[in-house]
């Protein structure tokens, strides 16, 4: 039985933007976030428009049923038959996880340069370093990135077919948003096993294999104290200290290439900390946030202790998925949670759970009175209060928020 394809919210923003055009278009995204599934929709798209199913190849390179095709040679004799049966017509390719073919980058470059293959080309990656570094290298110029991330808090909604509420939104806390989820919604214990072979496999296909790592404890107790510390300023050598009481001798460099291998497999993002007043960027003091709250869900649970940091993970992402550029701001002695940047304008954002007092209202308030430019300032709060603005300063619904576009 065909499984009904649900719509992506940027799925035709993209399809629009980038179809037909002279570039390679390149998904990324952490593992099982949704990019084999636009993929997919991509297909479903090109067949509603009148594209006969012969014209569109649609591989997935870690399907076993496709691994001959893991052999750049026999990709291309496949490809280029299909294109002579089809009289050179344009062909779309799209290709799930590329990096699975030995020397892809040579072959995709070919296919793009071919004056006798027409093509319109899509590729999906889980890994960053690899689909920068070497594309950079051999067809610089010729793409375009497309980040994709797991489902926002509207797509969670439509996926599991629920209606927004506080309820709901707690589960979207908790389990976060990788699309395969949405058939075992309420099924706890299937959540935690879905989610778990997501992290297995990140671990031990896209950081552990690819970067030769021999002290798996080491880099498990890195990511726990990641996840266990979203928002707070992140210290490599208080990890260290920390492994080294508990008698793990590990450096500072240790950790710091650990966290770059888990940023190369999408698996978390550094945020820099941009001096507002001094207008620069700092080289101390960083954040860093992962790609699916679900992750802290499986390896930590859900404690009320966390929900601060849990909250600024899902604002990061969002505006991350909202094709902003994100810092942590700093002016004077505060920090600003996050600063915003688009097409060269700012938007600052404070993140709190509850206002629940004057101490804390001031607490949020005070760094965004202190910036004196004109770009939007908001508070977000879970506070179910009506939207108010103070001396320039909007305070939004942090759910009604995430679901304004």
């Amino acid at each position: 039985m065909k499984e009904a394809l649900l719509q992506r919210r940027y799925t035709e923003d993209i399809f629009s933007a980038f179809r037909d055009k002279n570039v390679i278009k390149v998904l990324t995204g952490i593992r099982r976030c949704g990019k084999s599934y636009l993929l997919r929709l991509f297909r479903e798209k090109l067949l509603q428009e009148g594209i006969p199913d012969e014209h569109i190849i649609f591989i997935d390179f870690e399907d076993f049923e496709n691994s001959r095709y893991t052999d750049m040679h026999v990709l291309y004799d496949f490809i280029k038959s299909t294109s002579d049966k089809l009289d050179n017509k344009r062909l779309y390719l799209l290709f799930d996880e590329i990096q699975e073919v030995v020397g892809w980058e040579k072959i995709v470059n070919s296919l793009y340069s071919s004056s006798i293959i027409d093509c319109d080309i899509y590729l999906t990656g889980s890994n960053a370093k690899l689909l920068s570094s070497e594309l950079a290298t051999y067809i610089s110029g010729r793409y375009v990135l497309i980040p994709i991330f797991p489902l926002s808090y509207r797509e969670f909604l439509e996926f599991s077919g629920q209606e927004d509420s506080s309820t709901t939104f707690i589960d979207f806390m908790r389990y976060g948003g990788f699309p395969g989820l949405r058939t075992i919604y309420g099924e706890e214990n299937s959540i935690r096993s879905y989610i778990d072979g997501i992290y297995s496999t990140v671990l031990l296909k896209d950081v552990i294999a690819r970067n030769k790592i021999r002290d798996m404890a080491i880099l498990e107790k890195i990511i726990l104290y990641l996840c266990d510390n979203l928002g707070n300023i992140f210290s490599a050598k208080r990890v260290a200290d920390f492994m080294r009481s508990a008698g793990r001798a590990v450096s500072v460099e240790t950790v710091y290439n650990d966290l770059q291998f888990l940023q190369d497999a999408l698996f978390c993002y550094k945020v820099p900390r941009y001096d507002i007043k001094g207008k620069k960027l700092l080289e101390t003091m960083e954040k860093y946030y992962i790609a699916d709250q679900g992750i802290r869900f499986k390896l930590l649970g859900f404690k009320d202790t966390g929900i601060n940091g849990i909250l600024e993970n899902i604002v990061f992402i969002e505006l991350l998925r909202r094709g902003y550029q994100v810092y942590i701001g700093k002016i004077k002695e505060y920090e600003i949670d996050f600063i915003a940047e688009k097409n060269g304008e700012k938007e600052y954002f404070q993140v709190c759970y509850l206002l629940t007092n004057q101490d804390v209202v001031e607490r949020e308030y005070r760094p965004l009175q202190q910036i004196n430019d004109n770009f939007p300032k908001t508070i977000l709060s879970m506070d179910e209060l009506p939207a108010s603005n103070t001396d320039g300063i909007l305070r939004l619904n942090l759910r009604q928020w995430l679901l304004k576009t």
